[in-house]
């Protein structure tokens, strides 16, 4: 039997149409594993995208936004913060200063009252008649056990029993002391700021809040000053010691300050250890720390 010309069409085009449906199986195995590979990129972008953001966030940190010390910041870190005024630190010329204000009566522990011996009018000897009004003079220092401990004291006004004419005590500046502050609190203060490395305005916090001692930043930074003064013979002799100390061991670390890179550097003997600040780290600058060189420099 001759076969119909329509079957053979029929097959032609169910191949052709198993072709087709074999290209379209192919072409969706391509589009999935187009957007599988779509989606494990997108991952990964976003995964390196938070990894670049942590590493930026801990590149930012330092002592100003983290509780990492100000030794850990990068030199030249904190230069150019801000606008420079170009004025030097500290009050300005015309600033008005602050008086320290006197305790009251109720909070001193302690009064002595000075009187004039005669009048200055007629020179006859005075009565010791206390006088409301005298002219206070305080001084607060630290006794043991610790605490405020504050002096006070009085010029008294007398009036002459003969001619009536007031006379008010000298201000004597061999009893009464320049500073408001005992040598002991002076002391406190200065280890506070230099030893112990709290800031002025800890140490301010820390006196009045432990002690009861109210104290402007302007008055620890004039503490500092005085007491820095004071020791300067026994820094001296230090130098002296760690100079003529044939073993010397140094180290050094930078910071910067005020725009500027300084940099502390540490000799330390079997004697003595000294402290410099200094402005680099150049062998010229250097030198000078290590005194007389003795033995062979090769």
């Amino acid at each position: 039997m001759a076969s119909d010309w329509r079957d053979d069409r029929i097959a032609e085009l169910e191949g052709q149409l198993t072709a087709k449906d074999a290209r379209i199986a192919e072409l969706e195995a391509g589009l999935a594993a187009r957007d599988a590979r779509i989606a494990a990129l997108e991952g990964q972008v976003a995964a390196l995208t938070k990894q670049m953001a942590e590493l930026l966030e801990k590149l930012g940190r330092n002592s100003r936004n983290s509780h990492l010390p100000p030794s850990g910041d990068p030199p030249g870190s904190h230069a150019g913060k801000g606008k420079k005024s170009g004025r030097k630190p500290g009050g300005q010329p015309g600033h008005g200063g602050v008086t320290r204000k006197l305790l009251p009566l109720e909070e001193v522990d302690e009064v002595i009252n000075l009187f004039p011996k005669e009048c200055e009018s007629c020179w006859t000897a005075l009565p010791e008649v206390l006088d409301p009004w005298a002219r206070r003079y305080q001084q607060t220092e630290l006794l043991p056990p610790v605490k405020r401990h504050t002096k006070e004291w009085r010029c008294n006004e007398v009036s002459c029993p003969k001619c009536r004419y007031r006379t008010r005590a000298r201000y004597d500046a061999t009893q009464i002391p320049a500073s408001p502050f005992g040598p002991r609190l002076m002391a406190t203060t200065a280890a506070l700021t230099g030893d112990y490395h709290l800031s002025r305005r800890k140490t301010q916090r820390l006196l009045l809040e432990l002690l009861g001692v109210r104290m402007s930043l302007g008055a620890v930074s004039a503490i500092e000053e005085r007491v820095s003064e004071a020791i300067e013979p026994a820094v001296d002799d230090a130098w002296k010691r760690a100079d003529e100390a044939k073993v010397k061991h140094t180290d050094g670390t930078s910071w910067a300050q005020a725009g500027q890179t300084l940099a502390l550097w540490t000799i330390a003997t079997t004697a003595v250890t000294v402290f410099k600040i200094l402005a680099n780290h150049t062998k010229e600058t250097l030198k000078p720390l290590y005194g007389t060189l003795r033995g062979d420099p090769g």
